[in-house]
């Protein structure tokens, strides 16, 4: 018969990429449109970061797929940039540089950052900006949710070379590893600077897919499912289910 859920060994080192790849294949094939990106006209007067030149650019328009970050400045000063600007010499904040790699690995090419996608001097823009915010989450392909952080330079485990993860528990019985499922995602929120800010959990929230990474592991949320990098999902059956495969509702 087929198993259903295993325990997944963690890299402690490096972020495995493909784990995610799986997870939003099964997301935008099978599940409903509420998983989608959503676009409104408000997205058209953003700005994004062209993560192949660093330069600050106009959104490019409707079939834009585009990353958000979401994360605690935690009283790091942050610099200001306008449409235009070349970040190619700027050193950013350690969380901002492992998101634009992230964005890198991932084969995208537009990353939304609040600090640098918003000019931090000119208090009109500011203010629009923040306006569109709940529209920039919504629209966005995934947002990635640096979860662990205590500050825009704590930087996203296993994606720079300066952070590693908490290490994952494993022993080996009569020749069968067993690793340990590490918190869940609900606990890890509840401990984390970013699950105690009102205006982190509302991106979350409006986000259909997020990716968080912890210093524990990683954990994959849409408007359909939960999955988390321990907990090896590729023989359950509920995580194949589409919205038409369902019990029907009467």
């Amino acid at each position: 018969g087929t198993t259903g859920l295993g325990g997944r060994e963690i890299d402690s080192y490096q972020l495995n990429t493909k784990i995610i790849e799986s997870w939003i294949s099964v997301c935008s094939q099978r599940h409903r449109k509420s998983c989608h990106p959503v676009w409104t006209e408000e997205l058209s007067a953003i700005r994004l970061i062209d993560v192949g030149t660093r330069t600050i650019m106009k959104y490019p328009g409707k079939d834009c797929n585009y990353i958000a970050l979401s994360y605690v400045w935690g009283g790091v000063k942050q610099g200001s940039f306008q449409l235009g600007s070349n970040l190619k010499l700027t050193r950013l904040p350690q969380t901002i540089e492992d998101a634009i790699s992230l964005t890198v690995n991932f084969g995208k090419q537009y990353l939304w950052v609040d600090s640098i996608c918003i000019d931090q001097a000119d208090g009109a823009d500011k203010q629009d900006q923040i306006g569109r915010m709940w529209s920039i989450y919504r629209g966005a392909y995934i947002t990635i949710i640096a979860l662990s952080g205590k500050s825009a330079n704590s930087g996203l485990p296993r994606v720079g070379p300066h952070v590693h993860n908490q290490p994952q528990l494993r022993c080996s019985i009569d020749g069968k590893c067993l690793v340990g499922l590490m918190p869940t995602l609900t606990q890890q929120i509840w401990e984390a600077p970013w699950g105690k800010r009102a205006w982190t959990l509302q991106e979350a929230l409006l986000s259909p897919r997020c990716l968080y990474i912890s210093d524990h592991q990683m954990y994959y949320e849409c408007n359909e499912m939960q999955c988390c990098e321990s907990l090896d999902d590729t023989n359950s059956w509920a995580h194949k289910l589409s919205y038409d495969s369902g019990p029907a509702v009467g």
